[in-house]
């Protein structure tokens, strides 16, 4: 899975996508993508314009005895972003996962969705990144 997590309170996505590739990766990042036409234009104080996310998903998630968690629905934003410096090193934090590593794309074809990579996970890395 790639780093993510919840929006924390007055936190943008974009805030909680750098937020969470820190934490969970060690890594501080920029996000990178398109913005949107800039409708404050002339008025910045109202307000600013976010960065398009590659995709917006509604996951439909299980529920979760072990954390006492119903069933639920998650709504998330995937972004694009890359290293500040690229001299960092990458850190699992280990209540995250026990494990990180880069994929090649075609690693990624190779993996099992029943076992090893959630269906949207695959696609959207097959289907989006570069």
């Amino acid at each position: 899975m790639p780093p993510g997590g919840h929006v924390g309170e007055n936190e943008t996505p974009e805030e909680t996508a750098r937020r969470e590739c820190k934490e969970e990766t060690g890594l501080d990042v920029e996000i990178v993508g398109e913005p949107y036409e800039d409708l404050f234009a002339g008025n910045p104080e109202e307000g600013h314009m976010l960065k398009k996310p590659i995709v917006f998903l509604l996951e439909n998630i299980p529920a979760c005895p072990e954390r006492g968690e119903g069933e639920h629905q998650h709504m998330d934003f995937l972004y694009f972003a890359r290293p500040l410096d690229e001299r960092q090193i990458v850190t699992l934090e280990k209540k995250e996962g026990t494990k990180i590593r880069w994929f090649a794309r075609k690693e990624v074809a190779a993996l099992d969705e029943q076992i090893e990579i959630f269906s949207n996970v695959k696609n959207y890395i097959l289907q989006l990144l570069p």
